[in-house]
């Protein structure tokens, strides 16, 4: 549900709750029970603790709408831009998003969801009993297309499934976006567009540069600031975090250890002042503990700060948020900075660098060579892309990115001072 306790709608625009509607006499329910009203639960009492009958707080839903994406994280984070469009253009409508359980934990507490649930039997149970003004769904999966078809709406945008069982468009501008993932040369080489101008033209939308942006609860802030601080971060001082994996779908992601640890040691050089958290999930450990054993043999560990590898989805925005800028590959955590409006230089090798915005936020280093992008899983060009982007060139880009900092974010307004002191 979203953050304001009483479950009122908010402004998209400022993220204020908007003003309680008080019912008309005629408006007001003539039943005990009113489904259809925004207070409702069913299974206890409404924040008024009454009964529906007559309720001047009865505000009933305008739409209801559902959004299906189950990808992985960066692909459910990054969708968060279709929100702010379909919240000025419904703005008091009942927007229900369905996704994985690790997707729906990030997602958690975003002031434009009304409701979250998870992937699972239970919840296409529960859909299949409701009926939607609109249904979303961008996944070219079976399991989320299936459950598309399956809902009772008025209207369905971006894919569903064929009589076949397979993936097709649902509505005649999500060809483009439909056909990109049937063809090589249209994804890696024709296409010029984002993921959220793509999402938004499928959708049939004018797209304006709607960001896409994560919740994060003051309690999950102060909580890891604390956690940073007891592993030697100090909140003064310029902060650059570095996400030092990318998964196991696509090879060579990201730098590897000895690669990350001559980074930091040549960063360390240009910008003395300048902390370094490594970001990473438990798949990250080994990487994490080989880049602290390298920093450690060149006696170069001082104001490298490990994060750790074992925290939630809340936590690990929390410490993202910690940082003024990131270094990373194409990666959720990427997604995540972006979505915290953090300046990002971001390493491209195997995966598309045009669908990716990072809204005037930082840079990317893009491995220009004959055989990228590929999206492969094992390289067989002896890591080609890797290697093409020197460390040097690594660390003027992030240099750049933590003034970039300091020159529109108030809480980074002492960035410049506190690298050069």
């Amino acid at each position: 549900m979203r953050n304001d306790p009483t479950n009122r709608p908010t402004n998209a625009a400022a993220g204020k709750p908007l003003p309680v509607r008080v019912a008309g006499a005629s408006q007001r329910p003539k039943a005990q029970i009113a489904p259809d009203c925004r207070h409702y639960r069913g299974d206890k009492p409404c924040v008024h603790n009454r009964l529906c009958l007559g309720c001047e707080h009865y505000e009933p839903y305008s739409q209801r709408i559902c959004v299906i994406k189950i990808g992985a994280l960066g692909d459910v984070i990054r969708t968060l831009c279709v929100l702010p469009y379909l919240r000025q253009r419904y703005p008091d409508a009942h927007i229900t998003w369905v996704s994985k359980p690790n997707g729906c934990r990030m997602l958690s507490g975003h002031e434009m969801i009304d409701r979250l649930l998870p992937f699972d039997a239970i919840t296409a149970m529960t859909l299949n009993q409701e009926a939607f003004d609109l249904v979303i769904n961008l996944d070219k999966e079976p399991g989320p297309c299936a459950v598309a078809m399956s809902l009772k709406a008025k209207k369905k945008l971006g894919i569903g499934l064929s009589e076949h069982g397979t993936p097709v468009p649902l509505n005649q501008e999500a060809h483009a976006y439909f056909h990109l993932g049937l063809s090589d040369e249209l994804k890696f080489h024709q296409n010029t567009k984002s993921y959220p101008q793509l999402i938004y033209e499928a959708l049939g939308w004018p797209y304006e540069g709607q960001r896409y942006r994560l919740a994060l609860e003051q309690s999950s802030r102060d909580r890891m600031r604390f956690h940073l601080a007891a592993r030697g971060w100090r909140h003064n001082q310029p902060t650059l975090g570095i996400n030092v994996g990318a998964g196991h779908v696509f090879a060579n992601k990201m730098w590897a250890a000895p690669r990350t640890a001559d980074l930091i040691v040549q960063l360390r050089a240009a910008m003395p002042a300048v902390q370094v958290v490594l970001l990473g999930g438990p798949d990250e450990r080994p990487t994490i503990n080989a880049i602290n054993a390298r920093l450690r043999m060149l006696d170069a560990q001082s104001c490298v700060i490990d994060s750790g590898t074992n925290h939630d989805e809340a936590s690990f925005v929390a410490i993202v948020d910690a940082c003024d800028a990131v270094f990373s590959g194409d990666t959720m955590a990427m997604h995540v900075a972006v979505a915290l409006g953090k300046p990002a230089v971001v390493f491209f090798g195997p995966t598309c660098q045009q669908e990716i915005d990072l809204f005037g936020r930082g840079e990317k280093l893009v491995a220009s060579v004959p055989c990228a992008p590929c999206y492969k899983r094992h390289c067989d060009q002896d890591n080609i892309c890797v290697s093409h982007v020197d460390t040097r060139r690594a660390v003027e880009a992030i240099e750049r990115a933590m003034r970039q900092a300091d020159q529109s974010d108030t809480v980074g307004a002492a960035v410049s001072a506190r690298m050069a002191g």
